[in-house]
């Protein structure tokens, strides 16, 4: 996974390597997330970018309720595949 530092954006758009993730489709993946771990990001296909490698997250949260919802999205990639 990587992500570019935003420039004063309240969000992230990480980008998931897709030699290590096997997305197809980045919306089932959001609502897979969301179903596990209760954690809402959103598709990077919904802001038009072409392929499912890319999800967006709001930092507005606290840093300690950042830190929680990224381990539990680790928790959730890690094995996360789709066929």
């Amino acid at each position: 996974m990587s992500c570019v530092k935003p420039k004063g954006a309240l969000y992230l758009f990480p980008r998931l390597d897709p030699d290590v993730f096997k997305i197809k489709d980045d919306r089932r993946m959001v609502l897979d997330l969301l179903r596990r771990e209760k954690i809402m990001v959103v598709q990077g296909t919904g802001f038009n970018w072409p392929e499912p490698d890319h999800f967006r997250v709001v930092t507005l949260p606290s840093v300690t309720d950042l830190q929680d919802a990224v381990g539990r999205i680790a928790r959730f990639l890690d094995g996360y595949g789709q066929v």
